[in-house]
């Protein structure tokens, strides 16, 4: 019995030393593919009023009257299009979330994904998430990752405000990503 137990530890001990000597991709889909770097340039219009709004507020803090008030929660579904026109080509969709999150600063937390759906990219998503301080003239936030022709995606997004006004924010964004 002791013979046996023994053998198994040895056996274990070896299977762990070929897995941690032996080169390998954990996932088996990288490959040893080059790593390719894109930048992409989009606007995206954030509509907050009105029956064609596309940021909705779904949740609040009791007794906020102001939106966004500190702990709003609102769900996005806006355009992303080439140029900052409503009218502009639409390339896409930004769908998701943002909370405002700061109590000094008007800051929101962004979370939400680039749905491409003309071009090249067709099909593909990048996920971005981060901070958006508002009251910068340009922001980063981070790209987590991504799909299709974005898989194993990283990089950062430039977010600069293109025009702002009561009901509408349209917001220009330089996205790197490397995959």
């Amino acid at each position: 019995m002791a013979n046996s137990v023994c053998f198994g530890l040895k056996l274990i001990a070896f299977a762990v030393v070929i897995v941690l000597l032996c080169p390998q991709n954990v996932h088996g889909l990288k490959g040893n593919r080059t790593e390719r770097i894109t930048r992409l340039h989009f606007y995206m219009h954030d509509v907050t009023l009105g029956p064609n709004a596309t940021a909705i507020p779904v949740a609040a803090p009791l007794g906020n009257s102001t939106i966004p008030g500190f702990g709003t929660v609102f769900v996005i579904d806006d355009a992303l299009t080439e140029g900052p026109s409503p009218n502009s080509r639409i390339i896409g969709r930004a769908q998701g979330m943002y909370i405002a999150d700061s109590l000094k600063d008007y800051s929101l937390m962004l979370l939400f994904t680039v749905v491409l759906k003309s071009g090249e990219h067709n099909g593909s998503t990048i996920s971005i998430q981060g901070a958006d301080r508002i009251d910068l003239p340009l922001r980063e936030v981070s790209v987590v990752g991504g799909t299709g022709r974005f898989r194993f995606a990283r990089g950062y997004a430039g977010i600069m405000t293109h025009s702002l006004d009561p009901t509408t924010a349209v917001l220009e964004l330089n996205v790197t990503v490397i995959h």
